[in-house]
């Protein structure tokens, strides 16, 4: 029996987890499909990292992307429910790009002090480089590259994709 490569299915039980818990929490389907869309935006920066560096992926890399996972989601989450709690009542009379840039302006220096505090506190571990403890030596360079990664998927397609839920929204 081999048992390499079943924990990805992981991957997706943590973002069903995400879906209906971001479901629950933002009463709409549409608002979790944005922030699940940023998990592999984000995972892109882990994949390049390892191709660049050279780096095994192996478990500290799968480690990193469920890792990864959750801090994008937070982050995402963090910024959407800003601008959901600032929407509420006033979508009609304001627009909502207009109110979605408030959140964000209002948001964006948590999300980046809490990417810099992660990625600067993995730095350890790639002191001593990879043959010194490979595990942490993948997880930490898969980390940091997601999260710097992410720091684009945050910026840039974030309110792409929340623009496009917002005209989704108002054409059904």
């Amino acid at each position: 029996y081999d048992d390499r490569g079943s924990q990805y299915w992981l991957i997706l039980l943590i973002v069903v987890i995400i879906f209906f818990t971001c479901s629950i929490l933002f009463e709409s389907l549409r608002q979790p499909l944005v922030i699940i869309s940023l998990i592999p935006i984000s995972f892109i920066g882990t994949f390049l990292t390892f191709y660049f560096s050279r780096v095994n992926f192996g478990t500290g890399g799968f480690a990193s992307l469920v890792l990864l996972s959750g801090l994008v989601v937070n982050a995402a989450i963090y910024v959407i429910n800003g601008f959901v709690n600032r929407n509420l009542g006033r979508l009609n009379r304001i627009n909502p790009v207009r109110l979605y840039v408030k959140a964000y302006n209002h948001k964006i220096i948590a999300v980046l002090l809490t990417i810099i505090s992660t990625v600067l506190g993995l730095v350890p571990f790639l002191i001593d480089g990879p043959k010194a403890e490979e595990f942490w030596f993948s997880f930490a360079i898969g980390t940091i590259g997601g999260l710097l990664f992410s720091i684009i998927a945050l910026v840039f397609f974030m309110p792409i994709l929340i623009s496009f839920s917002s005209y989704l929204k108002k054409a059904t």
